[in-house]
């Protein structure tokens, strides 16, 4: 296909313009008020904040470099991976990980998440463990790599349940439907979770 033959190209809406700038706006004040400048920085701020909230971690890493948060109380570290409903695929992706990183995901004083969102602020679930088996998978993918690429490894949901990872949903989902949306968007799930193991956040 000719390159400039792709898209679809629709006549400009005012309104998405007008409710798009008033969007724009008071996220700008909120990164005014944080001195977060970078947006995509400061939802994924947002983001980590509301996950580590609901897992109890309750220090969140303000840097680029580190894990996501921190529990005060035990020293545990959380790493945050953000997906969309509407991606095809589930999951996080880990980039320009290296061998030293990799190696940490075997570690039982770290845990991973995936949370889903659909749209910008509404949190479906969240896929929550550890197991050494996610540190292994890191590191074979970064050990194995072809010289001069970068480290980029995707691993999805159905692979963090098969490893023990559970699955949370936030107040204000059912988890029923939370169960339909799982079975929807892979039938395998269903061999590892029902109603039953699917828990809230004061079940954990």
């Amino acid at each position: 296909m000719n390159i400039f033959e792709k898209g679809n190209f629709k006549p400009l809406s005012n309104e998405f313009k007008q409710l798009g700038l008033l969007a724009l706006q008071q996220l700008s004040e909120f990164q005014d008020k944080f001195e977060i400048y970078d947006t995509d920085t400061t939802i994924n701020s947002i983001r980590d904040t509301i996950v580590a909230g609901y897992l109890g971690f309750d220090l969140v890493n303000t840097e680029k470099h580190g894990f996501d948060a921190k529990r005060s109380s035990t020293g545990e570290f959380l790493e945050v991976k953000q997906c969309s409903l509407s991606s095809k695929r589930w999951g996080g992706t880990w980039n320009d990980t290296n061998e030293e990183k990799a190696k940490a995901f075997s570690d039982k004083k770290l845990f991973t998440v995936v949370a889903v969102w659909k749209g910008a602020s509404d949190l479906q679930f969240l896929v929550f463990g550890q197991n050494k088996k996610l540190g292994q998978y890191l590191l074979e993918r970064v050990t194995q790599r072809k010289d001069g690429s970068r480290s980029t490894q995707n691993v999805t949901i159905e692979k963090l349940i098969e490893w023990g990872f559970i699955v949370i949903i936030p107040p204000g989902r059912e988890k029923k439907d939370v169960l339909q949306q799982l079975s929807v968007y892979n039938k395998k799930l269903s061999n590892y979770i029902t109603l039953k193991n699917i828990k809230t956040i004061g079940e954990i």
